[in-house]
């Protein structure tokens, strides 16, 4: 142990034991989803009475060396929720006469039915949702330097780069995904705003001359799944609260001399995402209280199960306490767990905000949980100069199933190893410690906000373009939102703005349906639907009925997907009409019968492969026919109408005077795009849609097919606002 010739110690520390990393390296330039539907741990819905149980895997070697051993998670019907007991009993009576081990090790009956079990063999049984092999979850943080930093070190304030990338006065030079302007006085108070308490902060952007003290009693906290923490850092002092939650699998050690116990080691995670949450200096949202609930060990792992267990004590919190808003802080990954994801979507439906790293393994976020869960904001991470994370091997995840991305390389954060004591860590769980922090400071200003709403605030407000996205796979690029997240410059009206996002289908490894489906949340109302296929074999798009909730679906190939334009819509009224194929003229047309609706969205579906040259009849720029949806005449045609206070909507479409690979039409300022659809539906045109305010539609070089000026596409882009009343 040394000094840095400043006073300040310098020592190595220990790294966390995260990921697995050597286990986890790519073999190549992009690590691809496994082509099998095997792969999941996870067996169809179905009752399991006179045949053999089957537990699928993953093909892939690294996932197997996750799975716990002879432990299952059976989740039962919902019907089976009152009969749990009586399930347990008759499953340990009869465990020995099945003549192998069986023991029950958990009972699930508030967050969903089921019971994880160990077991040598899985019995038939019956009323079953699905059953799915426990596995491991592991810490989504790495150490950058194994030196500690002095307060005092000169270049600590300096290395504090994230905080000043996600403020205010920084974001006002770059590309926001809205329009707004700030005071010179605006941006005095924001850079100086991470000082300040987030309810005092929050008092002073509403009211400069309100003098900050007393702050009212904050109705936000944290929950943090993860290690465990150290209190007594000067940045969280008096802000942790240590829950009588703990379950963590036991550590693996390589050598049998080794110490059994690195109660030190235990804290540092946590510690450092702690304080960048909350802490007073080096915190986003100041003075936030954070429950810590240990679900990792000391070297970072922990289990599928375990989490479950944590996110179930989650639940009867917040069921016993509805008032009390609740930001989730997930900064860890398991494989895909349908588990993780069915439990995620409950505790988001019942009102917490649930944070989640996008993973470490510069892979496909969708391969893994809880960040391929639709009800998450799953957060990748960037470096100082907007580039996706990268370390070795290892770098951030991405993908559709990621909604935005945070600072996250050499991060400055609270250390473990004494009170005073900072330290440098990077991965995608320091970059979701910035979003919960964001979206604790949100809720704090707006209490009633739902997910839903918070959601589309924390995506409208957030830097647009900024992300080199050559380094993502071709295949993923627009796939994966360019944006990176960053505080609101003041707590505004939203006038006429429409709050919309966009959200892609899972890709087909993860499917249960032979369509390709994208789902709005409950909240949202969905306004347009297209399709999309790398290889053009796609057969288009509609919008169809699950339950009682609307669904876009796309059909085709094993790489088509669904895009559903998902916006806040309150008190809106919408239906679907649809015109089947006309067969004779030259194309199919439908329209919103209704004159108090107006057109959202427009879809077309077709049976045949290849639909053929599109007559050459609409204007080649401008808007045309804004209540009517066209199509090919072979195709059936669904015009999306709706009825909102205040809804106007516009068509923009254009035609380019040549073949090009992409197309693009943009709404005008003021204006959100509501629906992206290409036509002709022909096998060059690969698909639409939407990117932030422009409708993209490719199509396959012109140069590889050899097309002509006869098979060309029109772009149709749908743009909606909210007139404000009173205003003509």
């Amino acid at each position: 142990m040394g000094t840095d010739g400043s006073g300040c110690l310098q020592c190595p520390l220990p790294p966390l034991l995260l990921l697995l990393l050597l286990s986890l390296a790519r073999t190549g330039a992009q690590e691809k989803l496994d082509g099998d539907r095997e792969g999941l741990g996870l067996s169809l819905p179905s009752e399991f009475q006179d045949r053999p149980i089957t537990i699928m895997y993953r093909s892939s070697e690294v996932r197997r060396s996750w799975k716990v051993p002879n432990t299952y998670l059976v989740v039962f019907k919902e019907s089976q929720r009152q009969q749990m007991e009586s399930i347990v009993q008759h499953l340990q009576s009869q465990s020995a006469s099945w003549g192998f081990m069986f023991e029950v090790l958990h009972v699930f009956k508030d967050l969903f039915p089921g019971i994880l079990m160990k077991s040598a063999k899985v019995p038939r049984l019956r009323q079953v949702k699905f059953i799915e092999e426990d596995s491991f979850a592991f810490a989504q943080s790495i150490l950058w330097s194994p030196h500690l930093i002095c307060p005092l070190w000169n270049q600590f304030w300096g290395g504090m780069w994230n905080l000043r990338r996600i403020s205010p006065e920084r974001n006002q030079s770059h590309s926001f995904n809205h329009s707004s302007k700030t005071t010179a006085a605006m941006a005095h108070i924001s850079s100086m705003s991470w000082l300040l308490a987030p309810a005092c902060f929050l008092s002073v952007l509403s009211s400069p001359s309100l003098d900050c003290a007393p702050c009212w009693d904050n109705p936000v906290e944290v929950y943090f799944l993860g290690t465990g923490i150290r209190p007594s850092h000067r940045e969280i002092k008096d802000r942790i609260i240590i829950s009588n939650f703990e379950r963590v699998p036991e550590e693996e050690w390589q050598s049998t001399s080794a110490p059994r116990s690195q109660e030190g080691n235990c804290e540092s995670h946590g510690t450092h995402l702690a304080a960048l949450v909350s802490g007073q200096s080096v915190g986003v949202a100041k003075d936030i209280k954070i429950h810590s609930l240990r679900v990792l060990n000391c070297q970072g792992k922990g289990t599928v199960s375990g989490i479950l267990m944590g996110l179930e004590f989650l639940w009867k919190k917040l069921v016993s306490n509805p008032s009390k808003r609740m930001v989730v802080l997930l900064p860890l990954v398991s494989g895909y767990s349908q588990s993780i994801n069915d439990a995620c979507k409950r505790l988001a439906r019942a009102g917490a905000v649930l944070v989640a790293a996008a993973g470490n393994f510069q892979s496909n976020a969708c391969a893994y949980s809880p960040a391929s869960s639709p009800e998450v904001i799953t957060v990748g991470a960037v470096d100082s100069q907007d580039q996706p994370f990268t370390q070795g091997p290892l770098g951030t995840n991405y993908g559709s199933c990621v909604d935005i991305f945070a600072p996250g390389k050499t991060i400055v954060s609270a250390s473990k190893d004494c009170t005073i004591c900072y330290i440098r860590k990077s991965g995608t769980a320091q970059a979701a410690a910035h979003v919960a922090g964001i979206a604790a400071l949100l809720l704090t200003a707006q209490p009633n906000l739902t997910v839903a709403e918070l959601r589309q605030r924390l995506l409208h407000y957030s830097i647009s373009n900024a992300i080199n996205d050559t380094w993502f796979p071709k295949e993923e690029r627009f796939k994966t939102p360019n944006l990176v997240a960053a505080l609101l410059p003041r707590i505004q009206k939203t006038g006429g703005q429409m709050f919309c996002r966009t959200v892609w289908s899972a890709p087909w490894e993860f499917r249960l349906t032979h369509a390709a489906e994208a789902h709005c949340d409950p909240e949202e109302e969905l306004l347009g639907c297209s399709s999309f296929s790398q290889s053009g074999k796609r057969q288009g798009e509609r919008v169809g009925i699950l339950g009682n909730r609307r669904v876009c679906l796309a059909f085709g190939d094993s790489q088509v997907s669904a895009v559903a334009r998902c916006c806040l819509l309150p008190r809106a009224n919408c239906s679907i009409h649809t015109a089947p194929p006309a067969l004779v003229g030259l194309k199919t047309y439908t329209h919103c019968p209704d004159p108090d609706q107006v057109l959202t969205g427009c879809s077309s579906h077709w049976e045949v492969e290849n639909l053929g040259v599109f007559p050459h009849t609409t204007p080649k720029r401008g808007t045309n026919q804004p209540r009517r949806c066209t199509g090919h005449k072979e195709a059936s045609v669904h015009a999306s109408c709706c009825h909102a206070p205040g809804l106007q909507c516009t068509m923009k479409k254009y035609r380019p005077l040549s073949p090009l690979e992409k197309v693009t039409v943009s709404c005008d300022a003021g204006w959100t795009l509501t629906s992206c659809s290409a036509h002709p539906e022909t096998s060059v045109t690969l698909g639409a849609f939407p990117v932030d305010n422009t409708c993209v539609v490719r199509q396959q070089d012109p140069e590889e097919t050899g097309r002509t000026s006869e098979e060309f596409v029109i772009v149709t882009a749908i743009c909606c606002r909210i007139q404000p009343s009173g205003q003509a």
